[in-house]
């Protein structure tokens, strides 16, 4: 009997290896399932906005309304009130526009390129989106390993179906990322994948969080960001004189130091010149980003993903994040759309605008984003 009793606890035993194998394959599922519960708290900070039908009836009032506050800005900056272009100018420039948006429904696309509309809003009120300042189409070329960022003009005159024809940057204020993403492919007839969308201000604090950046400030430039720094400053109830700019030369600028110096538009080439400005800030963060390790971006991606609103899904943002140390490895190109030459200087009712050339520009994305991907 005693036999018979020690012969079934021994059946009973489970093996010391298959134990602790099994220990360990629950270990691995408890961290798995935590991981999967932390990255889903992390990425469920972002604000999803599942691409939608976004173009509505015309609306003239809402249209009024924004050209009111565009020749607004223009007249303060100018100082005077400008004539419209002749009516010989301005009916040939709605035609072409006409002709070269009508009946072109392919567009750029390779499955080796990734394009997202990098889109930079200024509004001081959480409730109300504002115009897009800042349109940059960041374009990942996996064949070719290189990132191109291309800045697309904010004036630059399109169509915006619902809406007529109009700057770029109220497409954003009409109907948000959506809205201007579709505007873009309409266009310049090139493939959006996503788009993500930043307030201004939550920039400011990106830039504290990787302690600034270092540009080169010509004196001009510090007299007309001190302008900004003043308003920043009231916004937020500080002294006006705080952060402000003795002058210019070599700085190692702050969060609002620099989100004052991607707005300067009225030095130099306009506001040519400050699309080169904002994508040479994101060239001075993107390098940044190389040299941070694990804790320092995680950190900055809480700050960030809160303020950051896209179409993609929580999925696509995760893969976007899993091959980001990769990306941060290509190389960087800047482009600029309209392209010398491909544009002429217009003003319809009261707005500047450039009147743009859009097959030519899209010859040029083609050459510069995809190469010799496309056939």
């Amino acid at each position: 009997m005693n036999m018979k009793k020690q012969k079934e606890k021994k059946a009973g035993k489970i093996p010391f290896p298959l134990k602790v194998t099994g220990i360990l394959l629950l270990t691995f599922l408890l961290l798995f399932f935590a991981a999967v519960l932390f990255v889903h708290s992390f990425l469920g900070k972002i604000d999803y906005q599942p691409g939608t039908a976004t173009v509505a009836v015309e609306t003239d009032s809402a249209d009024t309304t924004l050209s009111t506050e565009i020749l607004e800005e223009d007249q303060e900056s100018s100082g005077t009130s400008l004539a419209d272009s002749t009516a010989e100018e301005i009916p040939a420039l709605e035609q072409r526009l006409l002709e070269q948006t009508s009946g072109m429904e392919d567009v750029l696309f390779d499955e080796n390129v990734m394009n997202i509309l990098l889109i930079g809003y200024d509004s001081r009120d959480a409730d109300s989106r504002g115009r897009s300042d800042t349109n940059i189409l960041v374009s990942i070329n996996q064949e070719t390993k290189e990132i191109t960022m291309t800045s697309i003009m904010r004036d630059c005159y399109v169509s915006i179906p619902g809406y007529g024809n109009n700057r770029i940057n109220a497409a954003y204020a009409y109907g948000g990322g959506t809205l201007l993403s579709e505007i873009v492919e309409k266009n310049f007839q090139i493939r959006v994948d996503n788009f993500v969308a930043v307030n201004f201000y939550a920039f400011m604090d990106i830039i504290d969080m990787i302690d600034g950046i270092v540009i080169e400030v010509s004196d001009e430039e510090a007299g007309v960001m001190n302008r900004y720094i003043r308003e920043l400053n009231r916004l937020a109830g500080s002294e006006e004189v705080k952060d402000q700019l003795d002058k210019g030369g070599t700085l190692h600028l702050n969060g609002k130091q620099t989100l004052a110096y991607t707005r300067v538009r009225y030095v130099g080439n306009a506001d040519f010149e400050r699309t080169e400005r904002q994508r040479t800030v994101l060239e001075k963060v993107f390098e940044k980003a190389k040299q941070m390790n694990l804790l320092e971006l995680n950190d900055l991606l809480n700050r960030l993903l809160p303020e950051v609103s896209t179409d993609m899904s929580e999925k696509e943002v995760l893969f976007l994040l899993l091959k980001g140390p990769a990306y941060l490895q290509y190389d960087l190109k800047s482009l600029r759309i309209p392209a010398d030459g491909t544009y002429e200087s217009l003003r319809i009712n009261g707005m500047e605008v450039l009147g743009v050339d859009l097959e030519a520009n899209k010859k040029l994305l083609e050459q510069e984003v995809y190469g010799s991907g496309l056939e």
